[in-house]
């Protein structure tokens, strides 16, 4: 039996359609990575399967005692509690009789009564595995990157990012049947997305997941459900083998649409010739022997016509292939200039007390790609800010090669400015024409909306923008700080394909292990104040 089940379900926000008619079963014991452009209603079918939305139309079913968890997107912990309490309520019964068992600790001292209930609380908690249990919450968030310094604070002192995590621990260390994982690698670096794609491998219970990283899904997942158009499909086998037989699927439609298309018109110019040919004899001849024939040839058109609606509407119909709205974009030329476009030389750098990189050399010249890899606050981005001028450095010095061009795109995705229109923005970050910009609006989806400010995009818009502006640019040198964030999977591919064709140089700071495989000439990794080789 199912375990979750969903029954013609449809889902709107305003005016807009995000899901219709949507048909599916998740059975006991399936990976499920759940993929779609952004803004095609992943996030909200995750909410319509834990009940905090109510579809508008349709219905879901779950199978009886179905115990689910989900990754919680923004948690809401209560006060007074330390990290390390929170990822024990997991298991709420466990947390329940440890918060007992502290509270006994110190009475049962004194008393005699509370020393007996006391031991009673300890001999349950042992007996339920609580021991174990808190075994198994260190090793998971260990493996997250959450230290014992962030796991004594309170949740109100974690950053996003450790805050994040500790969702992220909760869900895995639920006993649910069924895990629901929103985006669950977002605040990992490399290390930790290994450490949770072996932990997604070796889940026992059933697993829906949404994630970007191509390398996760593929390692994990067994099923794909596809978002597209407001509709779900959901079909067996691995990520890749999905795209791959969804693009065969595709070429096959194409094919026999176009033979379709030359059918009907021979179709079309047979009807026309043979009623043509009906009239003439019609009306050249008052015989009724050659009026009967011009009758029984307008018949033959009738046949004709019958098959031409046979053909465009009958169970014989090909439906026309669509071309999805990718962004088929390309990173502006580079120019001509110095061959080497970056000299770092004995460059140390400091944020706050904290040294962050200990002389360390560095040279970038055109065509190389270098990617800068290394673990949860090593001090990538700092790097990076010190690089480009943002962060003043101890000692050593950085050399832009003076006919370079730079362009910088941080986490923040900043060089988007809220209060410019989209055509003001494009106008100031690249060399484009009026009808340029025109044109490469209609070519991203946002057709006639030139005048919309870039802050009242929304979450794809905003990413095809960003895109449109990184591939448009002058520049010489990209520096990009995790570029891959917020893209869908085809934007990842798009910015992929558009990185390998650009002519300049590429300084790179990703956890997306491959783009960085199929893009980076080179790979570092910053650990302890140095750049290390990556072999």
């Amino acid at each position: 039996m199912a375990l979750l089940s969903f029954h013609e379900v449809g889902m709107h926000f305003g005016a807009a359609e995000v899901l219709s008619g949507i048909s599916l079963a998740i059975e006991p014991g399936m990976k499920i990575g759940l993929v779609g452009e952004n803004g095609s209603g992943k996030s909200t079918l995750l909410r319509l399967a834990t009940g905090e939305l109510t579809a508008d139309t349709g219905r879901l079913e779950q199978a009886r005692g179905l115990r689910m968890a989900c990754m919680e997107q923004l948690p809401q912990y209560p006060a007074g509690s330390l990290a390390i309490d929170l990822a024990l309520t997991a298991r709420p019964r466990l947390a329940e009789l440890r918060r007992r068992c502290r509270q006994l600790e110190q009475a049962a001292a004194e008393d005699s009564a509370a020393a007996l209930e006391y031991a009673e609380a300890v001999a349950g908690y042992e007996a339920l595995g609580g021991y174990s249990f808190e075994s198994d919450v260190r090793r998971v968030l260990d493996g997250l990157g959450l230290d014992e310094a962030s796991l004594s604070r309170p949740p109100e002192q974690l950053s996003g990012g450790e805050g994040a995590r500790l969702a992220l621990a909760r869900a895995l260390l639920s006993e649910a049947d069924l895990l629901l994982l929103d985006e669950p690698d977002n605040h990992l670096d490399l290390a930790g997305i290994r450490w949770l794609e072996q932990s997604l491998r070796d889940y026992s219970g059933t697993l829906v997941i949404v994630s970007h990283d191509r390398e996760l899904l593929d390692h994990v997942v067994d099923s794909v459900i596809e978002l597209e158009d407001a509709t779900a499909r959901l079909e067996h086998g691995g990520l890749a083998e999905y795209f791959e037989r969804k693009r065969l699927q595709h070429e096959r439609q194409k094919v026999l649409y176009l033979e379709q298309q030359k059918r009907v018109q021979r179709l079309r110019a047979d009807i026309s010739r043979i009623e043509q040919s009906a009239r003439s004899m019609e009306h050249m001849s008052t015989n009724d022997h050659w009026r009967r024939i011009a009758k029984k040839v307008a018949k033959t058109a009738v046949v004709r016509k019958q098959k031409l609606t046979r053909e465009l509407e009958g169970e014989q119909a090909v439906a026309r292939p669509q071309e999805r709205g990718r962004i088929g974009l390309s990173v502006g030329d580079a120019g001509r200039g110095s061959r080497s476009l970056l000299w770092v030389e004995e460059l140390s750098l400091a944020y706050g007390e904290r040294l962050i990189l200990d002389s360390v050399n560095l040279r970038l010249e055109r065509g190389q790609r270098i990617a800068i890899t290394g673990g949860n606050g090593c001090g990538k981005t700092s790097l990076l800010d010190g690089l480009v001028g943002e962060l003043e450095p101890l000692g050593g010095r950085v050399w832009l090669a003076g006919s370079a061009e730079l362009f910088y795109c941080d986490q923040q995705q900043a060089g988007l400015d809220p209060q410019l229109s989209l055509y003001e923005q494009l106008e100031q970050s690249s060399p484009l024409t009026a009808n340029q910009i025109h044109y490469l609006l209609a070519r991203i989806g946002l057709k006639g909306r030139a005048d919309q400010l870039v802050g009242s995009l929304s979450g794809g818009e905003h990413t095809r923008l960003l895109l449109s502006v990184l591939m448009n640019t002058h520049a010489d040198l990209l520096v990009l700080d995790e570029p891959s964030n917020h893209l869908d999977l085809p934007s990842i591919e798009v910015l992929q394909e558009a990185l390998l064709g650009f002519s300049g140089g590429v300084l790179l700071v990703s956890h997306d292990r491959r783009l960085v495989a199929n893009v980076a000439t080179e790979v570092y990794e910053l650990r302890g104040g140095r750049l290390l080789p990556v072999q």
